[in-house]
C-alpha cells in the first residue's frame, strides 16, 4: 500500500473525491473498446463533461489519485481510461482501522 498519508491528501481534496465517488459508481465508459466487455471506470472526456473543466484540470487530479494509488490508468486513443483500484482502497481502510484502534 501507499503511505497512508499521500492517499489522505489526494482525499483531501473535494473535487479528488468527487472522482472517486464517480469511478466508484461508474458500470461502464464511453471508451470501452470494441468486443470489451463492459467493466466499471470513466474515461477524460466523460469527467470533463460531469464536472465542466477542462481537459488539463482533469490530468491535474487525475494524477493525484494515480499518484497515491487509489486509481488505475490506461491509454485509449488520446484519451486515458480510469478505474477505481478497490484493493487500494480496501487496504487503506484497513490501515485507517489499526492506526486508531477501529477494531
Amino acid at each position: 500500500m501507499k503511505e497512508p498519508d499521500k492517499i489522505t491528501k489526494a482525499l483531501s481534496d473535494p473535487i479528488r473525491y468527487r472522482i472517486l465517488k464517480m469511478l466508484a459508481e461508474s458500470s461502464t465508459s464511453c471508451c470501452s473498446l470494441p468486443g470489451e466487455k463492459p467493466r466499471p471506470g470513466l474515461c477524460n472526456c466523460e469527467l470533463m463533461e460531469s464536472l465542466g473543466m477542462i481537459q488539463s484540470r482533469i490530468s491535474y487530479h487525475m494524477k493525484g489519485l494515480t499518484d497515491a494509488g487509489l486509481v488505475l490508468e490506461e491509454p485509449r486513443g488520446r484519451w486515458k481510461f480510469y478505474r477505481l483500484n478497490r484493493e487500494a482502497l480496501r487496504s487503506y481502510i484497513e490501515q485507517l482501522k489499526d492506526d486508531f484502534k477501529l477494531r
